[in-house]
């Protein structure tokens, strides 16, 4: 049962809609919609818009989204993809022709087509109401000046030294340094490009002004050209799911690693989780090495569906956990190969009084991304292309006009057809697990939302690629 007087906040109720996001102006943007009559497609968009502006270190409409969205009139779980795709430069031979022997961790070779603004504009199409000039309001508002907070401020000078881009020195260190805790952090040119998105909507960001502008930034150096960005599109599609224990857990698909998720349940439904002491050394034992069993079979199998065969429905088969059960030894850790079955980032809820629901997940990839910056559009350019492997029999190897392996996922939880459940998280490689470890706090041990997130949690491995592993 939950302690009485663990969680240092209330659960936040509401009949007509609820907001769930890393950011006060967000959340506030978000409700506003929904009190007008806003669909969560609506007010989702409003949203990630104040979080790309107010998180600049962690999302941004150069970066790319995912969306779990329930439809409550269907009682359908639908799934959007809104990852960009490499450049038709990028591949090994190329990187290799450069003379690099690894990808870097930020600039232009880092950079993949930003998904984000022409999900939006997906999203908006098929489940939304409002128009989108009305929806970046808010966000067009902060990008003209906000109160910077000690976190941002903090990101702002830790990042400083990694990037040379003289754009990204000038928005966010205009005065030679970071804004202090209060002073306004001004974005005047992402103001403008948000204004222009609202008027001539998001082909702007592919065909228009800003990827005209992106295209002339990567064309020294990075992978780039400007028919990847006129050609991208997003897809709508299925989400993944499984059962646990009389629910059933949706997650977004490969490329991302909602996948890893799902194993992780499919193993442990067959173990009395609830008789653990919760964070007991049995608990906490068998989460570690159910995770690890995952995570070697995510590592091994996910990459683009579209350039490589990833098993789902073999992996996510009942009797695939059961024998990845047996591997489980509760006296030792162990380390596990991949089973053979034949970051930054932010994270945010929305339902409304209809009873749709919109999981999303959005981000850079690394704390401001590629640490590019477009000159005059104040676009802050993703780097998720460093998650591309350099091993050329991997499901994920760098080739061109091909999608990463995202750590981004979104899960939405239902109950006899009915949405229980809906999350998102930050915290690359570490996503699934946090997924595992929030979802078994609330239906294995019964915790309400709020205690369900403030209970502690681990992170085995690297967090982000390239980093070192604990």
């Amino acid at each position: 049962m939950p302690q009485i007087g663990y969680a240092h906040r209330p659960v936040a109720l509401g009949r007509e809609g609820m907001v769930a996001s890393a950011h006060p102006y967000a959340t506030v943007a978000g409700l506003d919609v929904l009190r007008a009559g806003g669909t969560a497609a609506d007010a989702a968009i409003a949203t990630n818009a104040v979080l790309a502006v107010t998180q600049p270190n962690m999302c941004g409409v150069g970066g790319d989204l995912f969306v779990l969205y329930y439809e409550a009139a269907t009682r359908r779980v639908h799934f959007l993809n809104g990852a960009g795709r490499s450049g038709s430069r990028a591949s090994l031979e190329e990187l290799k022709r450069r003379g690099a022997a690894a990808l870097p961790v930020v600039g232009a070779m880092t950079v993949s087509v930003p998904g984000c603004v022409r999900g939006w504009g997906m999203l908006l199409e098929r489940f939304g109401t409002r128009p989108l000039a009305s929806l970046l309001g808010p966000a067009i508002h902060y990008a003209e000046g906000f109160p910077t907070s000690w976190l941002t401020s903090q990101a702002i000078d830790e990042f400083a030294s990694l990037t040379p881009d003289p754009e990204w020195h000038r928005v966010f260190r205009a005065a030679g340094r970071a804004p202090r805790l209060g002073e306004p952090l001004v974005q005047s040119d992402l103001a403008r490009t948000l204004r222009d998105l609202g008027a001539e909507g998001p082909d702007l960001f592919y065909t228009g002004r800003v990827g005209r502008a992106i295209a002339d930034r990567m064309a020294a150096d990075g992978f780039l050209r400007p028919e990847d960005l006129a050609e991208h599109t997003g897809e709508w599609g299925e989400p993944i799911a499984t059962t646990y224990r009389g629910f059933r857990v949706y997650e977004t698909p490969p490329p991302t690693q909602g996948l890893a998720a799902l194993i992780a349940l499919n193993i442990l439904e067959r173990f009395p989780l609830a008789r653990r002491p919760l964070h007991s050394v049995q608990h906490l034992h068998l989460l570690l090495e159910v995770v690890k069993l995952a995570y070697a079979d995510r590592d091994r199998w996910i990459g683009d569906p579209a350039h490589a065969r990833v098993p789902l429905a073999e992996l996510l088969d009942k009797k695939y956990a059961a024998r990845r059960r047996k591997a489980f030894d509760a006296r030792k850790a162990q380390a596990y190969a991949a089973g053979d079955p034949e970051g930054d980032t932010t994270g945010f809820v929305v339902a409304d009084g209809h009873g749709n629901v919109a999981s999303v997940i959005q981000s850079l990839f690394n704390p401001f991304g590629s640490g590019i910056v477009v000159p005059g559009c104040g676009v802050l350019l993703q780097n998720r292309g460093r998650h591309f492997q350099l091993d050329a029999n991997h499901p994920s190897a760098l080739a061109p006009r091909k999608r990463p392996f995202h750590t981004l996922m979104a899960s939405i939880v239902t109950r006899d057809e009915r949405p229980a459940h809906a999350l998102s998280t930050m915290g690359g490689n570490g996503q699934a697990m946090f997924h595992v470890q929030v979802l078994t706090n609330l239906i294995d041990y019964g915790f309400d939302p709020q205690e369900a997130i403030e209970r502690p949690r681990f992170l085995i491995g690297a967090f982000l690629p390239g980093e070192p592993a604990d």
